[in-house]
């Protein structure tokens, strides 16, 4: 029964650290998707694999694991105690599925801060922001804006060339060579309602 228990840490613990070295969880994956956030002119999804109750308990590493925690507790309780053999097993289960389930809560843990990365979340064009710098007449200011989950700031310049107070809410229409092309949120809805007659008799 020794070598049962040694080979069941030996193998855990190998795979565990060749895991490590090759950059390999194991454990399948799970990704949160975004709608369209930070205020852009979409659906979650996930990959639930062999999750239970929001745990990868059937994961390659949840039961490597548990099989590294049973072969060491069974070795050292065997070794160091004076326990019966039924009482050694029994032990080492326990301590297995101790193992089994820290691990799958820490890969838990890990895949719930996963998240699909969806290009939308990053396209600027469309996003609503509110100027924080003036945009003078022909030059340039700032707009503030939140962007997959952070706040950004851009130099920003007004489509019309005109100027826009600070505190404006505003659309960016364009963003190149870090320079983003607003335009005030009135007159955005306002071009796009002018724009809908037209297409609805193109159509």
């Amino acid at each position: 029964m020794e070598t049962i228990f040694l080979v069941c840490f030996a193998f855990g613990a190998l795979f565990t650290l060749v895991s490590v070295l090759l950059g390999v969880g194991g454990h399948g994956a799970a990704h949160i998707g975004h709608g369209h956030g930070g205020g852009h002119i979409g659906h979650p999804h996930a990959e639930s694999g062999d999750r239970f109750g929001g745990l990868p308990l059937l994961s390659v590493s949840s039961i490597v694991g548990a099989l590294t925690w049973f072969g060491a507790a069974g070795y050292l309780l065997l070794r160091l105690g004076e326990w019966a053999l039924p009482a050694v097993v029994l032990g080492a289960l326990l301590a297995g599925g101790v193992g089994w389930y820290l691990i799958a809560r820490f890969l838990g843990l890990v895949l719930s801060g996963e998240r699909e990365m969806d290009p939308a979340d990053y396209r600027l064009e469309g996003t609503v922001g509110q100027v924080t710098v003036s945009i003078p007449a022909g030059g340039t200011g700032e707009v503030v804006f939140s962007k997959a989950g952070s706040r950004r700031s851009e130099a920003a310049r007004a489509i019309s060339g005109g100027p826009i107070p600070r505190g404006s809410e505003v659309v960016i229409t364009t963003y190149v060579d870090g320079f983003a092309t607003v335009q005030p949120w009135g007159e955005f809805i306002a071009a796009r309602e002018k724009l809908a007659p037209a297409e609805k008799r193109e159509a």
